[in-house]
Parts: structure tokens; sequence; C-alpha cells
């Protein structure tokens, strides 16, 4: 399992998440987030969300349980970091 540290920006960007998002993973170097329709999201070094590929999508799918792919984690604190 690697550990992979976030910027300041990418903290920031969970931190201001909407209530019913969710941080299922990460990939190519951010977070992963799943919105509300299931539309899956990457947060960006700087901070900005951006679409991520179906290539993503597939890699993340293989690497994790359906159920945590399906509904994710909330952040109770702030992340600084994230483990894969």
């Amino acid at each position: 399992m690697d550990t992979m540290r976030l910027t300041e920006q990418q903290t920031a960007g969970i931190a201001d998440l909407p209530p019913h998002d969710r941080v299922v993973g990460v990939d190519d170097g951010g977070p992963l987030v799943r919105k509300p329709g299931g539309q899956l999201m990457r947060i960006q070094r700087d901070g900005r969300t951006a679409r991520v590929t179906a290539a993503s999508e597939r890699r993340l799918a293989e690497r994790h349980d359906t159920a945590l792919t399906a509904h994710g984690v909330k952040a109770a604190t702030p992340y600084t970091s994230v483990m894969d």
C-alpha cells in the first residue's frame, strides 16, 4: 500500500466537497470523488475537480470492493494523505 501526499489545494478541495460527494479512492495523482449521480471526478493538484478517464474508473473498480466504489467514504477530519 502506497501513501500519496496531497497538496494543500487538494486538501482544501476535499474539505469543500458538497455533503453527498464521497472520496472513493486515488488514481493518477489525485483523490477520486463519486458524485451522487454516479459521476467520478478527480481532485487535481490545484484543487479543482476534473472528469476521470474510463481507464481510471476500471482501475478503481479492480482495486476496491463494489460497496466502497459505490458508496465511498466521507472524511471526518481533513485529509493530508491518501493510502492506495
